[in-house]
């Protein structure tokens, strides 16, 4: 008994911790651009305004530019064949909501790697964007890391590209992995499914729907707001989780209905969620809470708005251009592979502890979806 109690708790703290991440798919990302002149290494390191909430800074602190300055000259070790370069100096600007820092580097001979380590150990899951400057123009940009810190400089300051299916495969694994909202509907999707044929159903269909969304936003074809995506993902997570937790409750069905009206009306007055998008959800939770074979259908229409928000990190990467067949198969797989290593423990686990389809998770999640439905549309 206490044994289970202990791990109760235990995962209960994960999933606590989870929580703290309070932008739960937006990912921490900056950017920066770098020409090589002969043995001199010049920067030009980009940060979003917004995230200096993340790495516990405040954009009105007098010292913010040298605080941002001194993090790009430690954040940074561009190295040569001789060792790392050195001489590095660092000037901070702002440029309306971001900041810009140019920076430079002197090398003992050519310069053949970049390291950065800018916000890696301040801000869980950041992502920063490398691109090099030839004379040919842009290369990359790269995805840097703390799993994958470093690129390789070539000849000419080119960057050596990684082959582009294997680093998008990684990055699309990575992706979800961190992505603690879409766990979190992972989760709850797991906890109602009395079968694990059931489960593979609805797992189909949110893959169905998020992987038509991914390619037709990464091909530029539909491009909704990030705001209506991101509040419409943590309403999903919170209905299902109340089904979960009034599942076998008389009228369960109207008071999941009553709770997810209010919610998108909710969203609609704060100018989050259009009408109409307000009134499906309500009919697809109260048209699952009457027949459960809508189950898979539903997952599917909902997994459309999770593959928009996929879609995000694929438009980050590529500066808003469409992506190539091949590297966008890669980030779809890489989704899937995070996906089938997390739902697939989780299932064991939950088929060896049955406290864990008890009220109290998605009661968490529950809590966990509506507290990031209300950050978003704030």
């Amino acid at each position: 008994m206490r044994a289970d109690a202990a791990r109760r708790g235990l995962l209960l703290c994960v999933l606590l911790c989870a929580a703290l991440p309070a932008q739960a798919h937006n990912r921490s990302v900056s950017y920066s651009t770098w020409t090589v002149e002969d043995a001199v290494l010049h920067a030009q390191v980009r940060l979003p305004g917004v995230e200096l909430n993340r790495a516990s800074l405040h954009p009105q602190d007098p010292r913010i530019l040298d605080e941002l300055a001194s993090r790009v000259r430690n954040g940074f070790v561009p190295s040569s064949a001789a060792g790392h370069c050195t001489d590095a100096s660092a000037q901070a600007r702002r440029s309306g909501a971001d900041f810009i820092v140019e920076a430079r580097w002197r090398c003992d001979g050519p310069p053949q790697q970049i390291e950065t380590r800018f916000l890696l150990d301040a801000i869980a899951g950041h992502l920063h964007l490398l691109q090099m400057r030839t004379g040919d123009g842009l290369i990359g940009p790269f995805a840097l890391s703390a799993a994958r810190p470093r690129v390789r400089v070539g000849a000419y300051g080119a960057a050596v590209p990684e082959p582009a299916f294997s680093r998008y495969l990684w990055l699309g694994a990575e992706h979800i992995l961190i992505g603690w909202d879409h766990l979190a509907f992972l989760v709850v999707l797991l906890l109602g499914a009395a079968s694990l044929r059931q489960l593979a159903w609805r797992i189909t269909g949110f893959t169905v729907g998020h992987s038509a969304t991914l390619i037709l936003a990464t091909l530029g074809a539909v491009r909704p707001p990030a705001l209506m995506v991101e509040s419409f993902i943590a309403l999903t997570i919170a209905c299902f989780a109340a089904e979960r937790v009034l599942a076998g409750q008389a009228r369960a069905a109207a008071h999941i209905a009553t709770l997810t009206g209010a919610l998108a009306l909710v969203g609609w007055i704060a100018g989050a969620l259009p009408g109409p998008l307000a009134a499906a959800a309500v009919l697809l939770i109260l048209g699952g809470g009457l027949d459960t074979r809508l189950d898979s259908l539903r997952t599917g229409l909902f997994g459309l708005f999770h593959g928009f928000g996929f879609a995000g990190v694929l438009g980050e990467l590529n500066a808003g251009q469409a992506v190539p067949a091949l590297p966008l198969a890669g980030f779809n797989l890489g989704v899937e592979l995070g996906q089938l290593l997390f739902v697939l423990p989780l299932w064991w686990l939950a088929r060896r502890w049955p406290a864990l389809h008890r009220p109290w998770l998605p009661a968490l999640m529950l809590a966990l979806g509506c507290a990031w439905f209300f950050q978003r549309i704030a």
